[in-house]
């Protein structure tokens, strides 16, 4: 059994000889090729072709298409910094005064360089291996808007400034859906949106801002039949049972939740991905460790259906040996 034929067998609710490996492992994958951090967000191509020799080895059941998460940001005028050692970070940010958001108009995916390198590097992942499916990194609305106002500032602006909050948040939704319609048309089948940034939202603000958002873009994914798959870091519990109801198919849960609760909360509206930590478990021990922590986590949940890996991404010198551990550990698990 190939990584697609799991994969959609798995999401089918067919058998299959082991649950799929969605584990997260971002700039990991640099290690295959050598490349620095800075090259992997800036080369699409040499991401595709670290990200397809990174799923052979460790077992992945997709190609990680995705690095960082402000290239929709940059496109509407934040600025970044680059680095080899690690993911850039936003040095100036697009909006100093929320009502500014007034001058800013949607973009199109095509607009925006580096947003677009992620179509191109999902049709050319394609043609690495015929076994496994890309699967494309999409920001989530929260996280965009975070990039382009400053994480803090927004927080406070969605108490002083709803409405302005709320056209920002449509006006990178709508560049979103823009993305998702460029790699339908390249034939992507599968796409994932990280909005990390969702989880600092009270539930009652995740609610009002966030999820009408995300119901939107995993809607046009459904429209154009692409699988979705939800990532929020941090301690996601209290907005788990909202955050089930957006639409998309996987959804993946942190360290910080536990898991049984998760399953309680989501009532089957979506299937559960996560959730062992991934520096104590995976970062920093040994590959016996990480492989434990997978199958201490599938036997606390009854071994359900369900997805096991680490809860948010690995950082980029993660030994490979332990990522390795963690296919072991669901070869063991099965089906």
């Amino acid at each position: 059994m190939n990584a697609k034929e799991r994969l959609d067998s798995y999401l089918a609710g067919s058998p299959v000889d082991r649950r799929p490996n969605l584990t997260i492992v971002g700039s990991v994958v640099t290690q295959y090729t050598g490349i620095g951090v800075d090259e992997y967000c800036k080369n699409a191509r040499a991401m595709a072709e670290s990200a397809a020799r990174a799923a052979e080895d460790l077992k992945l059941d997709y190609i990680q298409i995705a690095s960082d998460l402000a290239r929709e940001a940059e496109g509407y005028g934040s600025k970044l910094s680059f680095s080899p050692e690690k993911l850039p970070t936003v040095t100036g940010y697009a909006l100093d005064d929320i009502t500014d958001v007034s001058s800013l108009h949607p973009l199109k995916a095509a607009d925006i360089r580096r947003l677009y390198d992620l179509v191109d590097a999902t049709a050319y992942a394609a043609t690495l291996n015929d076994g496994i499916y890309p699967m494309t990194l999409a920001v989530g609305p929260a996280t965009v808007a975070g990039n382009i106002r400053g994480v803090e500032d927004f927080l406070v602006d969605l108490y002083d400034e709803e409405e302005a909050c709320g056209e920002l948040l449509d006006i990178v939704t709508e560049t979103t859906c823009d993305f998702i319609r460029e790699l339908a048309a390249v034939g992507a089948r599968y796409v994932y949106v990280a909005d990390p940034v969702a989880s600092l939202f009270s539930p009652a603000q995740y609610q009002t801002f966030v999820l009408p958002r995300q119901k939107t873009i995993f809607a046009e994914m459904e429209r154009l039949g692409i699988t979705s798959r939800l990532h929020m870091c941090g301690n996601t519990e209290a907005i788990l049972p909202y955050s089930s109801t957006c639409g998309a198919r996987i959804v993946d849960i942190d360290h910080a939740v536990s898991f049984e609760k998760a399953l309680d909360a989501v009532q089957g509206r979506c299937l559960l991905n996560g959730n062992i930590d991934p520096v104590a478990d995976v970062f920093s021990c040994d590959a016996a460790h990480t492989k434990n922590a997978i199958l201490s986590v599938a036997d606390s949940v009854g071994r359900t259906r369900a997805m096991f890996m680490p809860g948010c991404e690995l950082p980029t010198k993660t030994p490979l040996a332990n990522v390795r551990a963690i296919a072991e550990a669901l070869t063991e698990i099965g089906g």
